[in-house]
């Protein structure tokens, strides 16, 4: 079953939809970018997802998706400002 997150990562996919997406990459450096979802891939070591800008991110490393907050980073919502 898919938590609330994952579903509207799954429908910003299916429709094609430009998203704002913040992440920590393989550094540990935050990130946001606008871009599209080109796929979501699952396999034993969890799920990543491949971005129109040609970078590919581990589902557990998105911090948000058009403000919303993944459940595993709620508790860092005063740092994700885009000050």
């Amino acid at each position: 079953m898919l938590t609330p997150f994952e579903a509207k990562l799954h429908e910003i996919f299916t429709k094609k939809q430009y998203s704002k997406l913040s992440f920590f990459n393989q550094y540990k450096e935050f990130h946001t970018v606008n871009a599209l979802v080109k796929s979501i891939e699952r396999s034993e070591e969890g799920g990543t997802i491949s971005l129109s800008t040609g970078e590919i991110i581990p589902i557990d490393k998105v911090v948000s998706l058009n403000g919303q907050l993944s459940d595993q980073y709620k508790h860092i919502e005063d740092f994700i400002c885009d000050c």
